[in-house]
């Protein structure tokens, strides 16, 4: 014998489906709209990118799932969508504007030297870091490279491959590339070792003008076979770029340059 309330007893505290999905629901809508406002709010930083892909996620989630809160749930997309397109638009943005304050402090810097191209190196005596000397005097007749780096600096660590392939392109009867970093002799010879860099590096501290006036890293002077600087380089330069210069030091300098 079937009681007729038995029914209704096994269904005494159950939650109705559409109660259940309204609470299951909830908590995907109530985040996406959070996270897509914060998306906007924040759009001008990483964080803003992350809160606007996982709103956008948790969005598309609950309304292919659930048929509850869904305003909020569109609203929570939207303003999601809207966060990561702001959060690439200042990207783009800041990248560029980056790039061009980059090229402006570059071009300034350069300018600082521009009293010195047409005139002869002073001249620097180092040692390098396994105790060999270096003077520019005696490197008349070879095209001299000195790089201005360290070990810390990014752009500086960028080139590094590209003076490696200047050194492996040239003879040293040719071409005679210098690194000048004014950290210590045992951080420096650590890193050349790391990098395989075979051409020479030097500690130099307390150098002459103009190499004593760096203020922004790397900075690379080219000088001819007789020991006059040519051109001055501020920033990182592709290999391109820094063997046009090489090249450039076996013919005359145009003057209108």
């Amino acid at each position: 014998m079937v009681d007729a309330n038995d029914g209704e007893n096994r269904s005494f505290g159950r939650t109705p489906p559409l109660r259940a999905e309204r609470s299951a629901g909830t908590g995907l809508a109530v985040a996406s709209l959070v996270l897509g406002i914060l998306a906007v709010l924040l759009s001008a930083a990483c964080v803003g990118a992350i809160c606007g892909l996982v709103g956008l996620i948790l969005a598309v989630t609950h309304l292919r799932r659930s048929r509850v809160l869904r305003p909020m749930a569109w609203w929570g997309l939207g303003l999601s969508i809207l966060g990561l397109l702001l959060a690439i638009a200042f990207t783009v943005y800041a990248g560029r504007a980056f790039r061009q304050i980059r090229e402006n402090m570059g071009q300034s810097a350069s300018r600082t030297y521009q009293q010195w191209i047409g005139k002869e190196a002073p001249d620097i005596a180092l040692k390098d870091v396994d105790g060999k000397s270096l003077a520019l005097s005696e490197l008349r007749g070879r095209r001299v490279v000195l790089d201005f780096w360290a070990t810390w600096c990014p752009p500086c660590k960028g080139e590094i491959p590209h003076f490696v392939k200047l050194s492996n392109t040239y003879d040293a009867d040719d071409l005679v590339i210098i690194g000048i970093s004014s950290e210590d002799e045992a951080t420096i010879r650590s890193f050349r070792d790391s990098r395989g860099i075979k051409y020479p590096l030097a500690a130099g501290r307390n150098l002459p003008s103009p190499y004593g006036d760096i203020k922004s890293i790397p900075t690379t002077f080219f000088i001819d076979r007789k020991g006059i600087i040519r051109d001055v380089l501020v920033g990182y330069h592709d290999f391109a770029r820094l063997n046009a210069h090489v090249i450039a030091l076996d013919h005359p300098r145009d003057p209108n340059d």
